[in-house]
């Protein structure tokens, strides 16, 4: 939890300080998980990759899901038959074995005119689904908008409001973050976690 803790305030960091340096969701993710990399609870051999990315949940969508980054439980992945997984084999029977301690979903918003509703909520039912059994979720979500024009501090407000308002309903496990670029539009930093 430190460590996710740790890589993310270093993206939002970056973020702010060179937001043309992310030019889609893509660039976030490998960004975060370079941080967690480097992190030195990452340091040691647990003789497979703890974090990985594009990871599918356990529950089946209409459109099969996946998770934009997760870190595993090392127990889960180094015991039978799960450590014998090729990696060309079929995850669909170990998945329910394996132990997401954290998951992720990464959302950028450039466009005012982006559906609020369908751009979160499929996100956070992947999070939040029990059947997926995510011990710990976090949705990050990064506003690059022009915030001299009005209309874009409305859309980052309702976002907010959006993001607050789903929050209330969720499970304590899931955390949600909402940064703008511009660091005058919220002063304090503490405020970018709004559950």
């Amino acid at each position: 939890m430190e460590a996710i803790h740790r890589a993310t305030a270093r993206l939002v960091a970056d973020f702010q300080s060179q937001p043309s340096r992310f030019w889609n969701e893509r660039d976030m993710h490998w960004y975060l998980f370079h941080n967690l990399k480097q992190d030195p609870i990452f340091m040691c051999d647990y003789g497979t990759e703890l974090i990985r990315a594009e990871f599918p949940t356990r529950a089946k969508y209409p459109d099969r899901g996946h998770y934009d980054l997760v870190i595993l439980d090392p127990a889960s992945l180094t015991s039978p038959p799960v450590s014998e997984l090729l990696p060309w084999a079929s995850w669909e029977e170990y998945l329910p074995l394996v132990e997401v301690v954290v998951a992720v979903e990464v959302k950028t918003w450039v466009d005012r005119t982006t559906d609020i509703p369908q751009k979160v909520d499929w996100d956070i039912e992947k999070l939040t689904d029990t059947q997926n059994a995510v011990k710990h979720a976090y949705f990050l979500n990064f506003v690059q908008l022009d915030f001299r024009r009005q209309q874009m501090r409305d859309f980052y407000q309702n976002l907010k409001e959006y993001l607050m308002e789903k929050a209330r309903w969720h499970s304590p496990k899931l955390k949600i973050l909402c940064v703008p670029h511009d660091k005058e539009i919220q002063h304090d930093s503490r405020e970018h976690w709004i559950h």
